[in-house]
């Protein structure tokens, strides 16, 4: 007898087929017992929520509840060109990362040694995806996902440094969502080895933003914003020389109904009014 991971192919497709013909039931969320902090995060999760449309990937329509497993099945490989456009420096980086980085001391000490740094930046690891123009490597995806492994699998603390700074830092959101001016400003500084941090968290705040404290304010002109608040636990913060910073901006009127805004600033370290009160410390 056959398990059903020896099913032929051509049943999982029959059977995806037939299952996927079935309507999604629209999900009805029961907000009568909430208070107002839980409603006010729900709609603020409500507002920030991808269309119900197909999304281009199998795990993000498992969130719809869809699923298509001719995505998945044969599992899509990197093709033989683009794996090949990453060898160079994935080779470079996994010399490196033997030859200078001491994963033990850096547990001992609690620091990633300045001299790491610079050599990460010589090698390309902190622009692995910033286009070429920018002053990056212009990788792609999957071979950003092979360094992920690779930095991994030699230390943590480097692979959170060179992760955090080019999916929640700078370089991420502006590739997705800035202006060609902001790009230009800011993706050769941090393809070129200038950290950048991201500050979510605070102290009542962190995985429900709703509750977020921090506020930018437009300037009575209105070619600026002053923030004021504080932030927690912001990755890569002590190191960083322009963090993303996450804040409160004045609501807007959406269909007759107030609806919370949070905005996306990016901030330089050296902007009057900015102080790293302190580090936090970990045990390991």
């Amino acid at each position: 007898m056959k398990s059903p991971l020896e099913a032929p192919e051509k049943q999982i497709a029959e059977e995806t087929s037939a299952k996927q013909e079935k309507p999604v039931p629209p999900a009805v969320i029961d907000t009568s017992k909430m208070g107002k902090g839980q409603r006010e995060a729900l709609e603020l999760a409500e507002a920030a929520r991808d269309p119900l449309e197909d999304r281009g990937s199998f795990a993000s329509n498992l969130f719809v509840g869809r699923y298509d497993f001719n995505r998945i099945h044969p599992y899509p490989a990197q093709s033989a060109e683009d794996r090949a456009a990453g060898e160079e420096f994935l080779r470079n980086l996994e010399t490196y990362l033997r030859e200078h980085v001491d994963a033990d001391e850096i547990d001992r000490t609690g620091e990633i040694p300045p001299e790491n740094f610079r050599g990460l930046a010589e090698i390309g690891a902190f622009g692995i995806k910033v286009p070429k123009k920018y002053g990056g490597l212009g990788l792609s995806q999957s071979n950003y996902g092979r360094a992920a492994v690779l930095l991994g699998s030699w230390d943590g603390n480097v692979a959170a440094l060179v992760s955090a700074h080019q999916s929640i830092g700078v370089a991420q959101p502006l590739l997705l969502f800035g202006t060609e001016e902001q790009k230009q400003k800011y993706l050769p500084r941090v393809a070129g080895g200038e950290i950048s941090a991201f500050a979510l968290t605070e102290t009542h705040a962190g995985s429900d933003p709703a509750t977020m404290s921090l506020r930018a304010e437009p300037t009575p002109d209105g070619r600026e914003f002053v923030l004021n608040g504080e932030k927690l636990w912001c990755t890569n913060g002590v190191k960083a020389g322009v963090l993303v910073v996450m804040a409160r901006t004045p609501s807007k009127m959406i269909g007759g109904k107030e609806r919370k805004q949070i905005t996306a600033f990016i901030v330089d370290v050296d902007t009057p009014g900015l102080e790293i009160i302190y580090r936090c410390r970990f045990m390991g």
